[in-house]
C-alpha cells in the first residue's frame, strides 16, 4: 500500500491526494513507518502546497503530529526532524521542538543535517524561514499574474534557490560536515 501511495503522490496530481491518503493510512495501520511519515507530511499540508507551487501551507497539524510521533518513536529520524519542524514552525513552541531536532541530529540518517541546522539557527531561523516563505509565495503570485498561467512556481523556484544557496554553501564549509 505504501508503494502504491508513494507512486501516486509522485505523479504530481493534486486530485490524487484522497487516494494517496487512503493508501498511506492503510499502510500506516499495518505498521509501515514510511507511510506514517508520509501521512504526517500529507496531513500537514506540505504535499499539496508543493504540488501547487506554494511555500505557505496549512493542514491538520494535530493529526500530523500524531503520525510523525509514531514514526519517530519507531526510529525514523526524518519523522523526528519533521516533528521538531512542526513544533517550531506551526505550533510556535521552540522548547518542544528542541528534543525532536536533537533526536534527529544524533543519527546519521535522513533528516539529521536539517535538524543540526535548525538547532544551530535557533528560534531566529524560524522567523527567517517564515519571512522567506511569504516572500516566495508573493513572487510566485506576481509571476502568475504576469504570465496568466495560474502557476508561478518557476519564479518561486528561482527565488528559493537564491535564498537557499548561501546557506548550503555555509553548511558545506562547516568542519566535519562530510564526516
Amino acid at each position: 500500500m505504501y508503494t502504491a501511495g508513494r507512486q501516486l503522490e509522485a505523479s504530481g496530481n493534486v486530485g490524487d491526494s484522497p487516494e494517496v491518503e487512503r493508501s498511506y493510512r492503510k499502510a500506516a495501520a499495518a505498521g509501515s513507518v514510511e507511510a506514517m511519515s508520509r501521512l504526517g507530511l500529507l496531513l500537514e499540508g506540505r504535499v499539496q502546497a508543493q504540488l501547487e507551487g506554494r511555500s505557505e501551507y496549512s493542514g491538520d497539524f494535530v493529526e500530523a503530529d500524531s503520525w510523525y510521533r509514531k514514526a519517530a518513536d519507531r526510529g525514523d529520524t526524518w519523522a523526528a526532524f519533521a516533528l521538531g519542524r512542526l513544533y517550531a514552525d506551526k505550533f510556535n513552541d521552540w522548547n518542544a521542538a528542541v528534543p525532536w531536532f536533537s533526536k534527529a541530529a544524533a543519527q546519521q540518517q535522513p533528516g539529521h543535517w536539517q535538524a543540526k541546522e535548525r538547532l544551530q539557527q535557533g528560534p531566529a531561523g524560524v522567523e527567517r524561514r517564515r519571512a522567506d516563505a511569504r516572500y516566495l509565495d508573493e513572487l510566485g503570485d506576481r509571476a502568475s499574474s504576469r504570465s496568466g498561467t495560474g502557476g508561478g512556481s518557476g519564479g518561486c523556484m528561482v527565488a528559493a534557490i537564491l535564498l537557499v544557496l548561501p546557506e548550503m554553501l555555509a553548511l558545506l564549509s562547516l568542519p566535519g560536515y562530510f564526516a
